[in-house]
């Protein structure tokens, strides 16, 4: 490096700039050429990609920027699930079903949610075992409950413990209601129609029991 002051006290590299690039108004850098050990040359304005010192933002400490989510965004999708809670939904899959809840009307229109012989709680949270997902007028948690009892082999919907009602066809429960074939549940803006498997025909305790 050929370091040189001009006249204004300004230092440059007299190898790289015929004239003090500070005085000029930062005049081009002469198109001189760099060799190389292995003999090969190239020019310094090639070498010189004024597009590498661009500044380019950067998150603090140099961590990652997480994408922000886009569209509509369910926050309880966002919900931390417990190994518990996922050990429940598996036994829970794995149980014999009883019966069917068929959606007839609202989001999940044509689906149908398995029922479990017990209490089958109703909600969007992903822990529920009839979940609504992403259904804003169906409360997160219990919203409503249907119960399969296993000795009467009967269907029973009752309030949850949500303070949002829900209707069998058309009347409000506030006490537990017996269901039967076909009935129909108005949770939120969702309608699910119960279908049993366990009825008077067939239940899996005689099944087992043969």
């Amino acid at each position: 490096m050929n370091l040189t002051r001009c006249s204004n006290g300004h230092y440059y590299d007299a190898d790289t700039y015929a004239s003090c690039p500070h005085c000029s108004g930062g005049g081009a850098a002469e198109n001189k050429t760099i060799s190389y050990d292995g003999g090969q040359t190239q020019s310094l304005a090639e070498t010189m990609d004024l597009d590498s010192f661009s500044q380019k933002p950067s998150s603090p400490e140099g961590s990652m920027i997480s994408p922000q989510p886009s569209g509509n965004f369910d926050l309880d999708d966002a919900k931390t699930v417990s190994i518990y809670q996922s050990k429940k939904v598996e036994t829970a899959q794995m149980a014999p079903i009883v019966g069917w809840l068929v959606c007839t009307k609202g989001k999940f229109y044509g689906q149908d949610f398995r029922l479990k012989s017990g209490r089958n709680f109703i909600g969007r949270g992903a822990d529920m075992d009839v979940c609504l997902a992403g259904e804003s007028t169906v409360s997160r948690d219990r919203h409503a409950t249907i119960i399969h009892e296993p000795r009467q082999n009967i269907f029973i919907a009752q309030p949850g413990e949500s303070r949002e009602l829900f209707y069998v066809n058309g009347n409000v429960v506030l006490a537990p209601v017996q269901l039967k074939k076909n009935d129909i549940l108005q949770i939120g803006n969702v309608q699910l129609m119960l279908i049993p498997c366990c009825d008077d025909a067939f239940n899996w305790k005689e099944e087992t029991e043969e």
